[in-house]
């Protein structure tokens, strides 16, 4: 074993493959305040206006906080092909995984969001983050796993 990573999957279409119900787990890292953290639940992506609704429920245990947390974007056709927006219609970033691997970026005042999706394998979604600002050095790491999708004739006899 080499070690080294599996090599991205190609995405031939964005919004078929994320459809659908994922397992999240997501470790944050607080570098400046020597915070470790992490995040537990569910990442749904369904059908919605003109793409799909993108929303996270779960436990969130960092700093001062542990307990419920959510929250919610949206991934939209735009100009230039899929973009993540946050769930008033403000543009986050755009996304494209058609070889499997995506650099993204977004500026949030002083602070910089510089990201990367991977699909390591057809059912895993890995995404980073490093948050940097005058307050911040945070880095974030998600790791999304599909979720079977429910049987609907489980229980019919």
């Amino acid at each position: 074993m080499s070690g080294v990573p599996p090599a991205p999957l190609p995405v031939a279409d964005l919004a078929a493959h994320l459809a659908g119900t994922w397992a999240l787990q997501r470790e944050l890292h607080d570098r400046r305040a020597g915070l470790r953290g992490r995040f537990a639940g569910t990442a749904e992506f369904a059908p919605g206006g003109p793409g799909l609704r993108w929303r996270e429920a779960g436990r969130l245990d960092f700093g001062g906080h542990a307990g419920p947390a959510h929250r919610a974007l949206e991934v939209v056709p735009g100009a230039a092909g899929w973009e993540v927006r946050f769930d008033d219609g403000r543009a986050f970033h755009p996304l494209d995984l058609s070889c499997g691997h995506a650099e993204v970026e977004h500026a949030c005042g002083e602070d910089h969001y510089a990201g990367s999706y991977d699909v390591p394998e057809a059912d895993v979604l890995v995404v980073r983050w490093h948050v940097t600002g005058p307050a911040k050095d945070i880095e974030i790491v998600s790791r999304y796993e599909r979720l079977p999708a429910a049987d609907p004739t489980a229980g019919v006899a």
